[in-house]
């Protein structure tokens, strides 16, 4: 079994009487890059701040790299790099003094692959911090998260601001980071694009629910999306299980369905329909699927090996 690097448990955050976060329980792996999604408002930072101990959870329990983030001792957090929304630095700082600052303040730096971000983001380091574009503070930031080789890599929205071959060039970093001594990323985002070119296991947070949480290859498999002609009237209704979606309109039904199997294919030819199309889903489909009005639940109880082959409890909400 993979070590658990990050860890909430029975997680609960309520703010002013509203739930933010119901009963979150969640194992990350060391060396996953993981992808939490969700809509805007929904608590995905609220999750990151508790896990850092910057905000306290109304119940449970959080841990990284096996201890309590709400008493996490230096030695710990120097091998944990943060890079919040926003990218908030110091605006009357030079990127150079500032660079020079978070050097001494690190654990250890790795001042190689410093340059070679600094180099590759062509930053200039003799410009106040508040001169910077969005985009270049975003750039600086995660050049000091990355210099540190951190164990664990925790990302809220680290691409805003940037446009898409900045986007990419971090993602490739990102990757070079992720393959060099099993390091592991957390990172929410809101491009989906971006979390399906690196994440290989994903998480989306609905209403305050973790509805979501396996590889991304589980994921791409045990979701399905069909387009179902029948000769005549399509029928109201459709005897399957575990249906995330249906929509019916005269012959044709639009279906999607979780954990598909030979029996549902077998159930679904009994219904002799002229034509079956299954239609390709990317992870944005996925996810608009998986977040509507009644959305499925694809969780794992335990983390996912390497060969991600695990199979998944599903249950409707």
């Amino acid at each position: 079994m993979s070590e658990t690097v990050i860890e909430t448990q029975g997680l609960v955050k309520y703010y002013g009487g509203r739930c933010i976060l119901n009963e979150i329980n969640l194992k990350i792996p060391k060396g996953c890059i993981y992808g939490l999604l969700g809509r805007n408002g929904v608590g995905k930072t609220t999750l990151i701040r508790i896990l850092m101990g910057m905000e306290t959870p109304t119940r449970g329990a959080t841990q990284l790299l096996g201890f309590d983030s709400m008493r996490l001792k230096s030695q710990v957090k120097g091998r944990i790099a943060y890079v919040a929304e926003g990218h908030h630095l110091i605006q009357g700082y030079r990127v150079n003094r500032l660079i020079r600052l978070c050097r001494s303040l690190a654990r250890q730096w790795n001042q190689s692959f410093f340059d070679r971000l600094i180099e590759a983001f062509n930053l200039p380091m003799d410009r106040k911090i508040k001169e910077l574009s969005t985009g270049m503070r975003a750039q600086l930031n995660l050049a000091l998260a990355m210099a540190t080789d951190p164990e664990v890599l925790i990302l809220d929205d680290p691409t805003l601001g940037l446009d898409t071959a900045a986007r990419r060039q971090f993602l490739e970093l990102a990757i070079d980071l992720i393959q060099r001594q099993g390091r592991t990323i957390l990172f929410s985002s809101h491009i989906l694009a971006d979390v399906e070119r690196i994440a290989d296991r994903i998480g989306i947070i609905v209403a305050g629910d973790l509805v979501v949480d396996c590889s991304l290859a589980h994921l791409r498999e045990r979701i399905r999306k069909f387009r179902i002609v029948f000769a005549d009237q399509a029928p109201e209704q459709i005897p399957l299980t575990e249906l995330v979606n249906f929509k019916r309109s005269g012959r044709e039904i639009l279906l999607t369905a979780a954990n598909w199997s030979e029996q549902k294919q077998g159930m679904l030819e009994a219904l002799h329909p002229m034509e079956v199309t299954e239609i390709a889903m990317s992870l944005e489909d996925v996810f608009l699927e998986c977040s509507g009005a009644e959305p499925v639940t694809l969780t794992q109880n335990e983390p996912i090996e390497e060969d991600h082959h695990a199979d998944l409890d599903t249950t409707r909400n």
